[in-house]
């Protein structure tokens, strides 16, 4: 039994069906990046006008490719934001071979692609990690940009507390991954405003185990919320998607002021 295979659960593709697009095609740039000299795709996607000075980068989770989180797309691309999604080493149309060092540079490769457009600056980039994608995601943070702020959706704490909270038996967690993903350690060298999204039903990445302990070990300006109700993949369809964009609209204010 390996987690690894579970962790990249990935889906090739010849293309992408962007499944339910409502975004006008003008909007839509497929882009292609060099990452160790794997070809990654991904989609960078104009805001509507809304709030157009301001960009997400969106760090998927561990499942299939862009296409499985293209809903997500759409919410946040009605929020009226800049975004850019792709899709790690060996997700989707990517080239190469998934690891955790591999999401690293992957993420890298994202992070310099969206600085180099002329719409986006490091103060005015969201960082946005859902599940898997927070490891890359809190490793930008902590490691390569301070952006206006960061987001993470339904994050693990790291493979040991993934491991240990999701199996029946208590197992190191290297029997599993080669990885160590540790969230809850890079967390501490993070500085900027931090806001959590967790489900308090969430069987698969259980808060008290993940999402509390990132949060413990994050420095201020942090904020928790947590979602009665919700499960791994529907936080915001319980929220409510307004009161998603209220509490997303309300943190990046603040980001700004601070």
């Amino acid at each position: 039994m390996k987690l690894d295979s579970f962790l990249f659960n990935s889906e090739e593709l010849d293309e992408y069906s962007l499944p339910g697009n409502t975004i006008p095609e003008s909007l839509i740039e497929e882009v292609m990046l060099d990452s160790d000299g794997n070809t990654l795709h991904g989609f960078w996607v104009g805001s509507n006008g809304d709030r157009s000075g301001l960009t997400i980068l969106y760090c998927h989770g561990n499942k299939h490719n862009i296409d499985h989180y293209w809903d997500r797309v759409m919410f946040l691309h009605d929020f009226g934001v800049n975004l850019f999604i792709y899709d790690y080493r060996g997700f989707g149309k990517s080239d190469g071979e998934s690891s955790e060092d591999g999401l690293y540079s992957d993420g890298t490769a994202a992070l310099d692609y969206v600085l180099s457009r002329n719409e986006v600056t490091a103060d005015s980039l969201i960082v946005y990690g859902f599940s898997l994608g927070n490891v890359v995601s809190i490793y930008l943070t902590a490691e390569k940009i301070d952006p206006l702020c960061l987001f993470a959706e339904a994050l693990f704490a790291a493979a040991t507390s993934l491991t240990q909270g999701s199996s029946i038996i208590d197992v190191p967690h290297r029997w599993l991954t080669e990885g160590e993903f540790n969230n809850a350690e890079r967390i501490k060298n993070i500085h900027v405003p931090f806001m959590i999204f967790h489900g308090d039903e969430d069987d698969f990445v259980r808060y008290r185990d993940n999402g509390k302990i990132v949060y413990e070990n994050a420095p201020e300006p942090k904020r928790l919320v947590l979602i009665p109700g919700a499960g791994h993949t529907d936080i915001p369809q319980r929220l409510g998607l307004t009161e998603y964009y209220d509490t997303m609209n309300d943190w990046i204010s603040f980001s700004i002021s601070h």
